[in-house]
């Protein structure tokens, strides 16, 4: 399952990390490492309950990040990958921020977390709850990168600059997350700013000029491997936009499970097109 375009994997990305072997999965031999050539999608950040996180925590050799007042960081992706390397894909992610020892000195501004993605090292993502919407894309997750993916069936779509979107649990029919948000393409100044005044603007413009960027990602215990390891994620969109959550116009609707406990309150979007990355396999245990 190679890009239909042939421009499309030509990025210095590609060519850095390019795929060199496959792997035998469920659903037969795959490519790897995982790329994605284009797509697009959204990245809500917010905060959660500190408690509900560390009991969600509880079997894991790591510790939630933490606001300065006692919240935990967390993510949701939703992606419609239009062309990878295992074929078109959905995908809703919830991610737990992380670290090997105690974090509790992130800003409680909106785009706090953003900018710790951006300039923390030591804060690492937790890929802790995924679906997708492809067998083949559900096995390689499990089988090769030991996360916890689950088959979906999921509707995405963009509506002008907005996007909706609504995901199912294959298995039990039971509704994971459904959602619409408006402006996923429009950022605004006020988002820029404060993200400039929480980075720095040599260190934000310092960013913009790398090839990617790169983010650590932890896998759950018990998938594939019976302990957390850390896997090398590399980016590179060709278009951001990032706003403040705004609840007049964008709507998030949890169905039941242990997401919806974590108490999940949103604070950015951050939308992203032209899609472009790496996901290596994981091979640093904590």
């Amino acid at each position: 399952m190679t890009p239909t375009n042939n421009v499309s994997n030509t990025h210095v990305l590609f060519q850095s990390y390019p795929i060199t072997s496959r792997a035998r999965i469920l659903t037969g031999d795959a490519p790897t490492p995982y790329h994605i050539y284009n797509g697009y999608g959204v990245f809500i950040g917010g905060t959660a309950d500190l408690a509900a996180t560390q009991a969600l925590l509880q079997p894991e050799a790591v510790q939630p990040v933490q606001t300065t007042d006692g919240r935990a960081l967390m993510g949701i992706w939703v992606c419609d990958f239009t062309e990878a390397s295992l074929g078109p894909h959905h995908e809703l992610q919830f991610s737990i921020f992380v670290a090997r020892d105690e974090v509790r000195d992130i800003s409680p501004r909106p785009l706090g977390l953003l900018a710790a993605m951006l300039t923390r090292p030591d804060v690492m993502m937790m890929c802790h709850g995924l679906w997708n919407n492809t067998p083949t894309v559900v096995a390689y997750n499990r089988e090769v990168l030991s996360l916890n993916a689950r088959l979906a069936e999921s509707c995405i779509a963009r509506s002008g600059n907005g996007l909706t979107f609504d995901v199912t649990d294959a298995d039990t029919g039971a509704s994971v997350l459904s959602g619409m948000l408006s402006n996923i393409t429009s950022p605004t100044l006020k988002a820029n700013l404060e993200l400039m005044s929480l980075t720095g603007m040599t260190r934000l413009m310092a960013l913009g000029r790398q090839p990617w960027l790169s983010m650590s990602i932890v896998n759950p215990r018990g998938v594939l491997l019976d302990h957390n390891a850390v896997a090398q994620a590399l980016t590179k969109p060709a278009a951001t936009a990032v706003r403040s959550i705004d609840p007049k116009i964008d709507r998030l609707t949890f169905g039941a499970g242990s997401y919806a406990r974590l108490g999940f309150t949103p604070c950015f979007l951050q939308g992203m097109t032209g899609f472009k990355f790496v996901y290596l396999n994981p091979d640093k245990a904590i």
